[in-house]
């Protein structure tokens, strides 16, 4: 991002590829280069390729983490043998940094 589009400090949206899809990624890439730095149809069509090529890998390796963490969680539940209501209540007081939320 640098190199090709300028921009030395990612915003927060650019940190969180894995949320962004492809349109809203290329719109915050333009957002952040602003009228100093405009795209051109290439640096655009790059853009995307660069998003196909890696991005959309990593949401989908984002995805599937999620799945299996979610099920690890409940097969641990079940191996404790908690109830829906101990399983509701370790869910309240989790701290907010559980990187799996139900």
């Amino acid at each position: 991002m640098r190199g090709e589009n300028g921009i030395e400090k990612p915003s927060n949206k650019l940190l969180a590829l894995t949320e962004l899809d492809s349109n809203s990624w290329v719109s915050e890439v333009k957002r952040i280069g602003g009228k100093k730095q405009p795209l051109s149809s290439a640096g655009l069509d790059a853009l995307r390729d660069e998003y196909s090529r890696t991005i959309e890998p990593a949401r989908a390796l984002a995805a599937e983490t999620l799945t299996l963490e979610r099920t690890l969680s409940d097969l641990v539940n079940q191996a404790y043998a908690l109830t829906p209501v101990e399983t509701a209540l370790m869910w309240q007081t989790a701290a907010p940094r559980m990187p799996v939320r139900t």
